[in-house]
């Protein structure tokens, strides 16, 4: 049982993740949110983490280029356009779009892995873009002949593919690594990168340097310890103790998480179209996710 409240767990922190962004869109850049969510985390992983990465050094050095690349673009790019993405969006529209992931890591893993794409993933893949279809065209049929996208839509539809680029890499390249190493190289390398271009940041944008007032350093170890440490934690658990597709079938509660949150806590108003199209992109996840069901052959009544 445990292992399914860890599943479960899980993506409602991914979802605290994208509503927090949002709550605190005004007060600190995108950049220096992404900054400092990594660095705080890498502080927090580091008593506990560096001896795990130190017995595992050699390691650590030879696989430095995949895991450098793995940072780049799910600890680093991901999260720096959700994060600007949601400057300009609302919260449930983001974790609405969040839901074509399943539509990405298949699209990728037939192109990077040669995973073959059957019929039944097929029609879930153009499902689940019809639903983000209705999303981004505010529920309006004539959107095809205007092509409108809202910026922030835009920004949410580009990170949506890196994460799911990330995502085939750990496949293209299994680390050696224990999990707790992982995360805090992961961590530590994505704490960096950020860190070469925050300076810049600082230099032009006033909201680089976040206030130290008690709801932004609560919203800020938030998002450090819940979504980049927590979701790490039990998504990795509770596929130790069910399996990864029992996972896979958890991950579509991120946007229903993200809706209610929004809802609750940034009063945001769920329209119908949001409504319509987090349906229609759940129905093409499922399609594409759940295995078919085997056929019971007969018993042989002469044996």
């Amino acid at each position: 049982m445990r292992y399914y409240v860890f599943l479960a767990l899980a993506p409602l922190f991914w979802a605290g993740n994208w509503v927090v962004g949002r709550g605190v869109h005004d007060i600190i850049s995108p950049i220096g949110l992404n900054f400092w969510r990594w660095f705080i985390a890498t502080l927090i992983l580091l008593p506990v983490g560096l001896p795990a990465v130190m017995r595992q050094w050699p390691v650590v050095r030879r696989e430095m280029r995949p895991l450098l690349l793995i940072a780049l673009t799910g600890g680093v790019c991901f999260s720096f356009l959700v994060f600007w993405g949601l400057n300009h969006t609302s919260a449930i529209n983001g974790v609405v779009l969040n839901s074509s992931l399943t539509f990405f890591i298949v699209l990728f893993s037939w192109l990077m892995l040669g995973d073959r794409l059957t019929v039944r993933q097929g029609l879930g893949m153009m499902t689940s873009v019809l639903g983000v279809l209705v999303v981004v065209s505010r529920g309006d049929p004539g959107f095809l002949f205007h092509l409108e996208f809202g910026f922030g839509d835009l920004l949410i539809l580009l990170a949506v593919p890196l994460w799911a680029l990330y995502s085939v890499m750990l496949k293209i390249w299994p680390t050696r690594l224990d999990g707790l190493a992982h995360l805090t190289v992961t961590a530590a390398l994505s704490a960096g990168l950020c860190g070469l271009v925050y300076p810049i940041d600082i230099l032009l944008n006033a909201k680089a340097v976040p206030p130290l007032e008690p709801a932004m350093i609560g919203a800020m170890l938030f998002i450090a310890v819940f979504p980049s440490i927590g979701s790490f934690f039990f998504w990795s658990e509770g596929i130790k103790g069910l399996s990864p597709n029992m996972a896979s079938y958890m991950y579509p509660l991120m946007p229903a998480y993200g809706t209610i949150l929004a809802v609750l806590f940034l009063g945001e108003t769920l329209h119908g179209f949001q409504f319509v199209g987090l349906a229609i992109i759940l129905a093409g996840v499922y399609t594409c996710t759940v295995p078919p069901r085997r056929r019971v052959q007969p018993q042989n009544p002469s044996r």
